[in-house]
C-alpha cells in the first residue's frame, strides 16, 4: 500500500478478556484507530493497485488466496460459475475501499489530522483505477485483481453506489484539488449517463442482462427512492450538470412526491422490510442526501429517518425474522438446525435480543474451533450484524444516539488491535476500521 501509516501495532495492545461482556468498555484511541487501519492495509493491501481486498493477501499463499485471473475471465469461483466473483476476494473493491475512504473523508475533516489525509489522498488516487479499467464508460466493475486489468463484469448496486458516494465524499472535503474534482465531475456524469439509458437498472459490461443486484432504482420503494435521489443529488452536485438537478427534482415530485411523503417518511422505517448484514452502505447514501437537499423540512425528515433506522436496528429482537432477516447468518436452515447452530453461544430463537447484546457474547474461546459452525455463525450473527447498527448510528445526526455507541466500537477495535492476525476474512476487519474512523469525529470534539 501507499503512504502506510508508520505506527507500531504493539504500542496499543491492550488486554481482552474472552469475553467480550467481561471487557470493561475501553475509551475510543485515535492511534489505536490509526494503528488498526495501517494493520489491515498491511494484511488486506495489495501495493500494486493500493487496494484493499476481501482475503488476507499476507499469508504464506499470497495474493493466490485470491481468484486467479483465468477464473475471472471465466466468470468462475472455486470451479463453479459465479460471474459476480462471490468468493473471489475481489467482488466487493468499490464498496469495500469506497466505505473506508467516506470514512477517512469524515475522520479528517473532523480531526484535521496529516496521517488521515495521506490516507485518504492514496487510497482515492486508487480507486480512480475503477473508473479507467473498463471499456464500458460508466461501469463500476468488481475488481481489479493485483494484476491491475482482470475484474467480474456483472456489478451491483452496491458496488455502484459506494462508488458514487465516495468519489463525492472525497469531492466535497478539503482534499480535493481542481484535477481530482474534474476527475469526479467526468466519473459520476459516465455513470449516470449509463444508467439513465437503461432506465436506472444497472446492467452487466456488455449489456446483455440485468446486473445480480442491479434492481431499478425507479421502482417506488425505500430502497429504490434512497438509491435514486441521493445519487441524483450527488451527480449533480459532483458535476454542476443541471441535467441531473431536473431529474432529481422530477423524480422527487413523481407521483405528487410519494418517493418523499411515503418512502423516505420516517414511518417507513418500522413497517419497512427486515434489516440485512448489508443493510449499512445505505447510510452513507441517506447521509449523502441529507447534506444536499436545500429543504430544510426534508433535512430534518431524512434526519429523522436515520434517527429512527438507528435505533430500529439498536433495539430491534434479532430473531424476530420482521425485524432482522435470518437468511444473512443462518443460511436456509430449518428452525430446529438453527436452534441446534446458536445453542452453544447461549442463545435461543425464544428470547429477544439485540444487537448490542449478542455482541456480548461474542466469545473467543470458539477461535479453538475454527472449523465448527458456530464459530463461523458467530462472525456474523454476534458481531457483522451490530456493525451495522453502529454505522446507521454514527452517521446519523442524532450525538445521543453516537455517544451510546462509542464503547461498542471502541471494544471492537480493541478486539481488532489485540486479535488481528487471526483474522482472515475482510468483513468484519473492513467494518471495524470503518466504524472506528467514524467514531473519530466525536473522540475529537469530546478531546478538545
Amino acid at each position: 500500500m501507499k503512504r502506510l501509516l508508520a505506527i507500531p501495532l504493539l504500542a496499543v495492545l491492550l488486554p481482552i478478556s474472552a469475553r467480550a461482556e467481561k471487557s470493561p468498555a475501553p475509551a475510543l484511541d485515535p492511534g489505536a484507530v490509526k494503528s488498526l487501519l495501517h494493520a489491515y492495509q498491511e494484511a488486506f493491501g495489495h501495493p500494486a493497485t493500493g487496494l484493499l481486498y476481501h482475503h488476507r493477501l499476507d499469508g504464506p499463499r499470497g495474493d493466490a488466496v485470491l481468484s486467479s485471473p483465468e477464473e475471472i475471465a471465466r466468470g468462475e469461483v472455486r470451479g463453479k460459475s459465479m460471474p459476480w466473483g462471490y468468493g473471489s476476494g475481489i467482488q466487493d473493491i468499490a464498496l469495500e475501499n469506497g466505505q473506508v475512504l467516506f470514512a477517512l473523508c469524515e475522520a479528517h475533516d473532523a480531526t484535521g489530522d496529516g496521517d488521515l489525509a495521506a490516507e485518504a489522498k492514496s487510497l482515492f488516487e486508487s480507486l480512480q483505477i475503477l473508473a479507467r479499467i473498463s471499456p464500458e464508460p460508466g461501469f463500476v466493475p468488481r475488481g481489479p485483481h493485483p494484476d491491475g486489468k482482470s475484474y467480474y463484469r456483472d456489478s451491483s448496486r452496491d458496488q455502484h453506489a459506494a462508488y458514487i458516494e465516495t468519489l463525492w465524499r472525497y469531492g466535497r472535503s478539503s482534499l480535493a484539488t481542481p484535477e481530482d474534482q474534474a476527475f469526479i465531475a467526468e466519473t459520476l456524469h459516465a455513470i449516470a449517463a449509463r444508467m439513465e439509458r437503461n432506465d436506472w437498472r444497472i446492467l452487466n459490461e456488455d449489456g446483455s442482462a440485468q446486473a445480480h443486484v442491479g434492481f431499478g432504482w425507479k421502482q417506488f420503494t425505500t430502497v429504490g427512492a434512497i438509491s435514486l435521489l441521493s445519487s441524483l443529488a450527488q451527480i449533480a452536485d459532483a458535476t454542476g450538470d443541471p441535467h441531473w438537478k431536473k431529474l432529481y427534482d422530477r423524480y422527487s415530485e413523481e407521483r405528487d412526491g410519494e418517493r418523499w411523503t411515503k418512502w423516505l417518511h420516517p414511518d417507513a422505517v418500522e413497517t419497512g422490510p427486515p434489516l440485512t448484514l448489508y443493510a449499512n452502505q445505505f447510510t452513507q447514501a441517506l447521509t449523502a442526501l441529507r447534506r444536499l437537499e436545500t429543504d430544510p423540512a426534508r433535512q430534518r425528515q431524512i434526519a429523522e429517518f436515520q434517527r429512527r433506522w438507528a435505533e430500529r436496528a439498536l433495539d430491534a429482537n434479532v430473531f424476530d425474522p420482521k425485524k432482522w432477516r435470518r437468511l444473512d447468518w443462518a443460511g436456509d436452515r430449518d428452525e430446529a438446525a438453527t436452534r441446534a447452530l446458536i445453542e452453544p453461544l447461549g442463545l435461543d430463537l425464544n428470547r429477544a435480543i439485540s444487537v448490542l447484546e449478542l455482541y456480548d457474547t461474542y466469545d473467543r474461546r470458539w477461535w479453538d474451533e475454527p472449523d465448527s459452525r458456530t464459530h463461523g455463525v458467530m462472525h456474523k450473527l454476534c458481531y457483522g450484524l451490530c456493525t451495522v447498527a453502529l454505522h446507521g448510528a454514527l452517521l446519523s445526526e442524532d450525538p445521543a444516539l453516537r455517544a451510546r455507541v462509542r464503547p461498542t466500537v471502541a471494544r471492537m477495535v480493541d478486539e481488532f488491535t489485540a486479535h488481528q492476525q487471526h483474522y482472515h476474512g475482510g468483513e468484519n476487519f473492513n467494518r471495524t476500521v470503518i466504524l472506528g474512523l467514524l467514531a473519530l469525529g466525536d473522540s475529537s470534539s469530546q478531546d478538545r
